[in-house]
């Protein structure tokens, strides 16, 4: 392990947090300070998903900036392990996460059996993992996405056009962003289209 990732901002700003000295690709803090600049002050009081979580930087990141509530969902049990210390350092409060050590299927269908629904899904699969548009569709059919709500996709950038081009029609593009070999792909509903500006 390697305790060199930090919360960019919030009641965290600084705080550093642990993540994996290899086998483990964690957001770049140029991709995350991209996304929450993006998602502004949004993200208070939202209710927020991290997909494939790992140690759970971007949640932690979401937490610090005020989110709700914030469910992490990653199947390995040592990064479950990592994550879970993580929020005890912070002091994250108890009611305010949730922690799935599950695969992301199985996640969502309890999600989806508690009815519970999310203004934000971050989604940051392991780019040798299920193909995006595989998981864009499970995500799609378990309606776990809020009306207005945002679902962002991490993926390699050369793979960009593909994800776009084979996302569910349900799910409109909203805008990319580039940073190195790393691309940030916003969705919302496609019935809220009308409704962006």
């Amino acid at each position: 392990m390697s305790p060199d990732m930090r919360i960019i901002a919030g009641m965290w700003k600084g705080r550093k947090i642990s993540s994996f000295s290899s086998g483990y690709r964690p957001t770049a803090a140029v991709v995350k300070k991209s996304l929450f600049d993006t998602i502004g002050a949004d993200i208070e009081d939202a209710g927020f998903l991290d997909l494939f979580a790992g140690a759970g930087a971007v949640g932690l990141e979401a937490l610090s900036r005020g989110a709700r509530f914030v469910c992490f969902v990653e199947n390995n049990d040592s990064r479950v392990g990592v994550l879970r210390r993580n929020l005890d350092t912070l002091g994250a409060r108890r009611d305010s996460f949730g922690v799935f050590g599950v695969d992301y299927l199985g996640a969502l269908q309890m999600l989806r059996d508690r009815e519970a629904v999310f203004d934000f899904i971050y989604v940051d699969p392991p780019y040798k993992g299920p193909a995006p548009r595989r998981i864009l569709a499970e995500i799609v059919a378990s309606r776990v996405l809020a009306e207005g709500g945002l679902l962002i996709l991490e993926a390699d950038r050369r793979n960009g056009r593909e994800v776009l081009d084979s996302a569910p029609e349900e799910l409109y593009p909203l805008r990319e962003r580039l940073h190195g070999g790393t691309a940030l792909i916003f969705f919302r509903w496609r019935r809220n289209e009308s409704t962006e500006t």
